[in-house]
């Protein structure tokens, strides 16, 4: 009788952690999915499906939506007419490719801006801003980041691989030009892989960065998405998350951190983000600009929501990005 009093608990407490562990993988499947899957080579900027833009144009009317959409598609066009296809083999093998853009002869130059874009995002999206330091007399690359259809890559890597890839495309850049003067530009996950970059050895050829609204580390930013996005207990599942992550990607989500990287960081750089984001949030601004131990400014930008700073600010976006270049150029 003892016995069944006894039985039948454990039964019921076996049966809840197992049921529990069921959920825990489920919700790591989907959380893996949702963050680390790579997209398709339909993505890739010279497929042809990318190419064509199947996809319903945006119907909004928010003003800087409209203004960011239309200088991308104005943009885009003209990025693709005046690069080349460029290639190089990563650290750990993988094929990644870009977009290189040289200035004229008649305006041949040494300044080189390396534009890396963001989370799902590609070449295209951060065309505006390449764009804008193409026409501002700089040689532009903008690389496809690993696992986005472009470039080679089984998954999305929250900036925890990319930073080498920036260091083997300021090589590249190096290895064609001795006298090259490099500055570094990144948005979101972008900013995130710059100013991660400027925690390695890079060439002194490398004399600046510039980084837009990028987070603070891979596991702080999931923490906070997945309590804003899915109103779930980040802090709690993290840990759990994180484990899963290791093993399937090979990486510690506390180590892929911007805010630990800067601390190494002698590359002047200049922080970006505006006050309205709430993707990235804004607190994690001051973060890394107090994190880094390198020359630095801070800039933000009022009203401005994730990744849209350029669009709802421009004036001011650019005088201070073009100001802040001056003193390296």
């Amino acid at each position: 009788m003892k016995l069944k009093r006894i039985t039948k608990p454990l039964i019921i407490i076996v049966s809840l952690i197992l049921m529990l562990n069921v959920f825990l993988q489920l919700l790591c499947m989907f959380f893996i999915h949702k963050a680390f899957a790579p997209l398709a080579p339909c993505n890739a900027p010279d497929s042809e499906a990318f190419v064509k833009e199947i996809r319903p144009p945006y119907t909004g009317k928010e003003p800087v939506e409209i203004f960011y959409k239309t200088e991308k598609e104005r943009c885009y066009p003209v990025l693709k007419s005046i690069s080349q296809k460029v290639s190089i083999t990563s650290f750990d093998g993988l094929n990644l490719n870009a977009y290189f853009a040289v200035q004229d002869s008649e305006k041949s130059t040494h300044n080189y801006v390396i534009i890396m874009h963001g989370f799902h995002d590609s070449p295209k999206n951060v065309s505006p801003f390449a764009m804008h330091f193409y026409e501002k007399g700089f040689n532009i690359l903008v690389p496809g980041q690993r696992g986005h259809g472009w470039s080679d890559g089984n998954f999305v890597d929250m900036s925890a691989f990319s930073p080498y890839d920036v260091k083997s495309w300021t090589d590249y850049i190096c290895l064609n030009d001795n006298n090259a003067r490099i500055a570094l530009w990144g948005i979101s996950m972008g900013g995130s892989t710059v100013m991660r970059a400027t925690g390695l050895e890079l060439p002194s050829n490398v004399v600046c960065c510039i980084e837009d609204c990028g987070f603070t580390s891979a596991w702080d930013v999931y923490i906070y998405q997945t309590k804003q996005t899915y109103h779930m207990p980040g802090k709690l599942l993290m840990p759990y998350f994180n484990l899963y992550i290791k093993r399937k990607f090979g990486f510690d989500c506390k180590k892929v951190s911007a805010k630990d990287d800067l601390k190494n960081s002698v590359t002047p750089t200049l922080f970006i983000h505006g006050d309205a984001d709430t993707y990235v949030p804004f607190y994690m601004l001051d973060v890394v600009y107090d994190a880094a131990a390198c020359p630095k400014e801070k800039f933000v930008v009022e009203k401005a929501k994730h990744a849209r700073a350029a669009f709802t600010a421009p004036v001011e976006y650019w005088h201070a990005v073009d100001t802040f270049m001056q003193k390296y150029f």
